[in-house]
């Protein structure tokens, strides 16, 4: 009797858990704008959106605070000059920054709203760069915030000090055939910045990372070559949450735009290193997605292939998004996607690779911080280089891949995704990790599906839930496609959010369209 208690015990806690504790909801008219969801970590989320609202000749948008139990705190009616865009925004702790451009020309001003989350004051500041300013990042490293981009196709770094409002071009950016691929601020406010040399010369290419304290000064730099017959796509750094510094990302052949696999760095400006490639034929569940025979092939191939000194020839549509820091060394997120419609497998564009994302997520081990860079592009303007030029994608596969402080691969794991269509590159899932257990999350409709792997026994098991609905007698009719989406949170927890039609009989308005909000715990 014992032994089947300890192995029904046993079983239970490998068997993924997933518990929904609140919904937010609220009633979405045809006319209205879609809400942009920001993470505020233990001071909840931040909701925003643009209002078919005017005052004082201005354009009313909409900012509402939830707590961690998504009740409504504060709901802030801004008042922002009718020709701005919302373009990206920022998080530090107690204060969110809204960032605007009017217009949609790269030579207009700017304007950065300032929103102190304690008091819900909010102070707005303007500058205009003077050049023909494509922007592609935006953080904020102490008191002032840089900006990335390009001028004439070249990439270019602003600094806009705060207290003087005094605006700077950093030194040494104006390169031909480079992209930044990364701008990141670390958690002691000195911030990164990372060049890819995408030259026509195979030879003397480099990778080139800089750090500089927040008032712009450089304090290092390391040039790492890059193999002749390799081309580093997207990158991203780590943010000193660990002693040491780290640009993990993807590479593939020059010219195209699939990925054989993934690189690391260690960042090291006083000794000679070189990067570390990994082909996906290496991973141990990365090929999970494809038939069991076909993974078994490219496997034996890739070790084929690297025994004989050859390129692996197996690639795929990968995109990484996020990389967390932790105890043991780095976990890089990506996930693997086809595109719907048609996508030359070759540049067009040199500057592919760098959609905007949000590539930190907080996690277990440096509890209460705000992993600084967390602002995002908003549904950004054509801003030519680096747009998304990808109609709708099919992501197909979620990967977190687990590397040691000296890039060695510990372990990677994988869950299948049942072809979640999107609008363009965007994040589709996000993991947890505790001391025992990995967590992976996505949506499907209106299903919420959930991977749980027992690190120690290479074990999982997966498991779904419909929604969680306001009322018992609520019924899901339909979920919109290619919105919302399910973002780690705080402690275990995720949000998920989208729109809906819901249908309740015993209610006057039997069917209602609306936003909603779910916050998802996991065990």
């Amino acid at each position: 009797m014992l032994l089947l208690m300890a192995l029904l015990c046993a079983a239970q806690a490998s068997v993924a858990q997933l518990v929904q504790t609140h919904r937010f909801e609220r009633h979405q008219k045809m006319s209205d704008d879609y809400f942009n969801v920001i993470p505020l970590v233990d001071d909840g989320l931040a909701l925003f959106r643009e209002r078919d609202k005017f005052q004082n000749n201005n354009k009313i948008w909409e900012l509402i605070l939830l707590d961690t139990a998504l009740q409504e705190k504060k709901t802030i009616e801004l008042e922002v000059n009718s020709r701005n865009k919302m373009i990206g925004y920022e998080v530090t702790l107690g204060t969110l920054f809204l960032l605007y451009r009017t217009g949609e020309t790269n030579k207009n001003d700017f304007e950065i709203v300032e929103i102190n989350l304690k008091t819900w004051e909010n102070v707005k500041h303007h500058f205009k760069p003077d050049l023909d300013f494509k922007l592609t990042h935006f953080i904020k490293a102490g008191s002032n915030f840089i900006f990335g981009g390009y001028v004439n196709n070249e990439p270019a770094v602003l600094l806009f000090e705060l207290p003087n409002n005094h605006i700077r071009v950093l030194p040494g950016f104006f390169q031909k055939d480079t992209e930044l691929v990364d701008l990141r601020t670390n958690l002691n406010q000195t911030f990164n910045t990372v060049l890819i040399d995408r030259g026509g010369s195979k030879e003397n290419r480099k990778l080139v990372f800089r750090t500089f304290d927040d008032t712009g000064k450089q304090l290092l730099e390391d040039l790492v070559p890059i193999d002749e017959n390799k081309a580093l796509q997207a990158g991203i750094t780590s943010a000193l949450a660990r002693e040491d510094l780290s640009i993990l990302g993807t590479w593939g052949e020059r010219n195209s735009k699939q990925s054989i696999g993934f690189y690391f760095v260690t960042i090291d400006p006083f000794n000679e290193q070189k990067i570390k490639f990994l082909d996906v034929g290496q991973l141990s569940h990365y090929l999970d997605y494809l038939s069991p025979k076909r993974a078994a092939r490219i496997k034996e191939s890739s070790k084929q292939d690297l025994a004989d000194g050859k390129i692996p020839n197996f690639t795929s549509y990968v995109q990484p998004y996020k990389v967390m820091e932790y105890e043991h060394g780095y976990l890089l997120l990506a996930e693997v996607f086809n595109p719907v419609s048609n996508m030359n497998p070759y540049y067009s564009n040199p500057y592919y690779y760098n959609p905007y994302y949000s590539p930190y997520g907080m996690n277990s081990y440096y509890p209460g911080y705000y992993y600084p860079g967390m602002g995002r592009m908003y549904r950004p303007y054509a801003y030519g280089n680096n747009t998304k030029n990808v109609d709708e994608i099919k992501a197909t596969e979620s990967v977190v891949v687990s590397f040691d402080p000296t890039g060695k691969v510990q372990w990677d794991h994988s869950f299948k995704i049942a072809d979640v269509k999107m609008s363009g590159i965007e994040q589709v899932s996000d993991f947890y990790l505790d001391e025992k257990k990995l967590f992976l999350l996505y949506k499907k409709e209106s299903e919420l599906k959930l991977k749980s792997i027992v690190l120690s026994e290479d074990s999982a098991s997966e498991s779904s839930a419909k929604m969680l609905v306001s009322d018992p007698v609520d019924e899901i009719r339909s979920e919109k496609e290619g919105e919302g989406s399910v973002r780690y949170w705080t402690g275990n927890s995720f949000y998920v959010w989208g729109y809906q039609t819901v249908r309740n009989v015993t209610k006057a308005d039997r069917v209602r369209d609306v936003f909603y909000i779910i916050k998802v715990e996991v065990h």
